[in-house]
């Protein structure tokens, strides 16, 4: 996997979300060859917020599409990754999310392209 890009909570949504303002451009670019990683606990956050904003039905069907896109992989928690974005937090005092520390670290890991519609998270 050398051309991997790593999804966001922010654009996985989008993805999910016909009525949010990036599902045109999050689609086209879930279409693209590249593959796609979601951390664990990207993939955790997506799927409560989606059950918090449109319910249970909705969350477990999103979370059964994510799972069986080919191209997409949920990766497991990896301790020296979780470290990595313990640290990106910490030094951010505060401007920047746990969970956007943590595609941070996927990224920073293998130079590989984050997926995100979040500010905080340079693309």
């Amino acid at each position: 996997m050398n051309s991997v890009r790593v999804a966001d909570t922010s654009f996985l949504y989008a993805v999910l979300s016909t009525s949010d303002q990036f599902h045109e451009a999050a689609t086209v670019e879930a279409n693209k060859p590249e593959p796609i990683l979601i951390p664990s606990e990207i993939f955790s956050e997506t799927l409560a917020l989606v059950h918090y904003r449109r319910g249970f039905k909705a969350a477990r069907v999103a979370g059964q599409w994510l799972r069986t896109q080919v191209g997409v992989r949920i990766a497991p928690p990896s301790p020296p990754i979780l470290e990595d974005a313990w640290a990106i937090f910490v030094r951010r005092r505060g401007r920047l999310s746990y969970p956007d520390a943590v595609v941070l670290a996927w990224c920073s890991s293998v130079r590989w392209t984050p997926l995100a519609y979040d500010k905080a998270i340079p693309g």
